[in-house]
């Protein structure tokens, strides 16, 4: 005869789901703690609801209607004092556990169990997200104001934003203002966060949130540098060593999904994020919260785009059915004419070294009379890099891309406004930003998705009228 030995704790806390048998619901409680409380084979108890949709009591009673059974296994060490408890009367359960609920907890002191339904956080949102009059509100986070737009020309309307530019190793001065600034320049949300996301403090927000609308999307663009391939593999791995690093950021993304439960979220990075720990962490983790997920990597240039810039995009929703738009071909004739009218304001650099050092290693990248689609910007742009974008004009000149023709290669409405920062952070802004025309694909949709599943709200969009500032700022000129 074996003889097993354990100690008594005052409380024991179990998790469990519930159990769903011929269409009915039954709760099981089949565990090793039960005689360790009092509850063994053979005892008696009576269930009690607690209040309306708050849970169950149950306690000892010697005319009680239920009974403790035990399962016996004859080879098994695993479980030497499983008991089971089961509820299966209905209206019992309706009672005390409301319908949407999924899982259970459970609270075991001597001679007392309490069973308490935990929040089905999926159903709740959708449920919040119902009731709104305006079901179409955002959460926009790590952003310079291009996808707010974006946003805003697709149905959304934004009501907070969390944007803050990190500094970096070649800043002269303080920037991270300046993504939000622009962010202001082009919308009004209700509230803005200038917080680093890796160290905001969550209950801050979920403070600052509380009274708003229930968001219907958070929309995140994560740091893509050590995702991507134009960084080289021994920089991004001293980045790690020396955290310089942004490949945490996935992490604080999801401490921001748990705070405000969005409806849906759409990440945007590079390709390389789709197969990399960090992007799958993140889709699995989502997946466990009860959102469905569709990833894809787009081409803008099969979705309208003049560039061949890739994306990843992440869209997961609280609702099944979201598709990502399909992808057509690209363009068959050049893109010189929709060049022409930006080259008179391109720079002429024939002359510069970084030119010359770009086409001797090949890197250099350039857009001539037969080039039916326009190469990635990049956020270096500016800075007139070897990998830069360069035009080649066919008689001997090469010219810099302006600032009003990067804008337009990625799509960027003429009357975004770009007025106060610098030209250098606007190109910057620009390169590492969407490709308009692509993402306004995934996000129209998204409003589509959303609109049919919330009721009887349209789905038809508007585009919204400028801004008029309610404080007067003197204006930078970016194009200086």
């Amino acid at each position: 005869m074996h003889t097993a030995t354990a100690n008594a704790p005052d409380i024991i806390t179990k998790e469990l789901q519930i159990a769903r048998v011929a269409g009915r619901r039954k709760i099981r409680l089949s565990s090793n703690w039960l005689p360790l409380i009092g509850f063994e084979a053979g005892v008696r108890h009576d269930v009690s609801p607690i209040g309306v949709h708050e849970g169950l009591r149950l306690t000892f009673s010697a005319e009680g209607r239920q009974k403790v059974y035990q399962r016996r296994y004859a080879r098994r060490r695993s479980n030497p004092f499983e008991t089971v408890v089961e509820i299966g009367s209905q209206s019992v359960l309706d009672q005390g556990i409301p319908g949407y609920a999924e899982r259970l907890h459970f609270t075991l002191r001597h001679g007392e169990i309490v069973i308490r339904p935990l929040p089905n956080h999926t159903f709740a949102i959708r449920h919040r997200l119902r009731a709104e009059n305006n079901p179409f509100a955002a959460m926009v986070a790590m952003t310079s104001g291009i996808d707010v737009r974006c946003l805003m020309d697709s149905g959304f309307h934004i009501d907070s934003v969390l944007e803050y530019r990190p500094h970096e190793a070649r800043d002269k001065y303080d920037l991270t203002e300046t993504g939000a600034l622009n962010v202001l320049a082009n919308a009004r949300p209700r509230v803005l966060i200038n917080e680093d996301i890796s160290r905001v403090d969550w209950d801050t927000v979920r403070t600052l949130m509380d009274g708003g609308p229930q968001i219907a999307v958070m929309h995140v663009s994560l740091q893509c540098d050590d995702f991507s391939t134009v960084k080289g593999a021994n920089i991004r791995r001293q980045a790690v060593d020396d955290l310089t690093t942004s490949r945490d950021l996935a992490y604080d993304a999801l401490r921001m999904v748990e705070t405000i439960r969005p409806a849906c979220i759409v990440l945007e990075n590079v390709p390389g994020f789709a197969t990399s720990a960090e992007g799958q962490l993140f889709k699995i983790k989502l997946r466990r919260w009860g959102y469905e997920v569709s990833d894809a990597v787009l081409n803008a240039g099969q979705l309208g785009g003049l560039t061949r810039r890739e994306r990843y995009y992440l869209v997961a929703s609280v609702f099944p059915g979201f598709a990502m738009p399909e992808p057509g071909s690209i363009r068959e004739e050049s893109i010189w004419h929709e060049l022409e009218p930006f080259l008179g304001g391109c720079r002429d650099v024939s002359h510069t070294k970084s030119l010359r050092d770009g086409l001797m290693s090949g890197r250099a990248r350039l857009i001539t009379r037969e080039s039916r689609i326009s190469p990635t910007l990049l956020k270096s742009q500016a800075r007139q890099a070897k990998d830069s974008i360069y035009i080649d004009a066919g008689d001997g000149r090469y010219l810099l891309p302006s600032i009003d023709l990067q804008r337009h290669l990625n799509g960027i409405p003429v009357d975004l406004d770009l007025s106060s920062t610098s030209a250098e952070l606007a190109s910057e802004i620009i390169g590492q930003s969407i490709d308009y025309p692509m993402h306004e694909k995934v996000v129209r949709a998204l409003h589509a998705h959303i609109a049919a599943n919330v009721g009887s709200h349209t789905a038809v969009t508007l585009t919204p009228k400028p801004l008029t500032p309610s404080v007067l700022v003197p204006q930078a000129n970016y194009a200086q």
